[in-house]
């Protein structure tokens, strides 16, 4: 147990690394841990809203000149397919070489496509992150052009990815579309 003074409080958190099977043993993660868990758990939250989403919803989107929900869930797909390029790695040889193409391709993929996407980019994506070794992890990098280590420019891509997983939530919500992790027991 960890106890960390935050404003006064003191704040108690258990420490334990997260093996596979989802169960908490008695070593410290490491960052690298917990950027695989995080992303791990955004491919399960996206993957289970695009199948939420009835198809003839996917092209809605709350006003003119904002993303759809197809174009928001085709981001996810490009963004995990492409964030490795600027580690050092090449994009997987299905994906369109550009972020924009591969953009434009993964945002016209109907629903049952778009799924198999997801699961395809975000294995790719976690692969890559798990696979990476501690030199990896501190080399230079960049994201979206700006030099920054490899392990700072996954934390920055996540942040990015997490924004676009509450623009589909908030998406949810406005359609009535109750995100399958938030449902009361029935």
């Amino acid at each position: 147990m960890l106890r960390k003074a935050v404003g006064g409080v003191v704040m108690a958190m258990m420490v334990g690394s997260v093996v596979g099977t989802g169960a908490v043993n008695a070593q410290t993660p490491t960052w690298q841990d917990v950027q695989v868990r995080d992303i791990e758990g955004m491919h399960e939250k996206f993957r289970a809203l695009a199948g939420a989403f009835d198809e003839s919803q996917y092209d809605w989107q709350p006003m003119e000149g904002v993303r759809s929900v197809r174009e928001v869930l085709g981001l996810a797909v490009a963004e995990a397919h492409l964030f490795p390029t600027g580690w050092g790695y090449d994009a997987p040889a299905t994906s369109e070489p550009g972020f924009y193409d591969e953009l434009e391709r993964a945002a016209a993929l109907p629903k049952a496509e778009m799924i198999r996407e997801l699961d395809a980019s975000f294995a790719f994506l976690i692969g890559v992150v798990e696979g990476m070794s501690e030199a990896e992890r501190m080399a230079a990098g960049e994201y979206f052009g700006q030099p920054m280590p490899v392990h700072a420019s996954v934390a920055t891509a996540m942040n990015d990815m997490h924004e676009h997983l509450g623009q589909l939530i908030a998406y949810a919500r406005a359609n009535q579309v109750v995100p399958p992790w938030s449902r009361g027991n029935d």
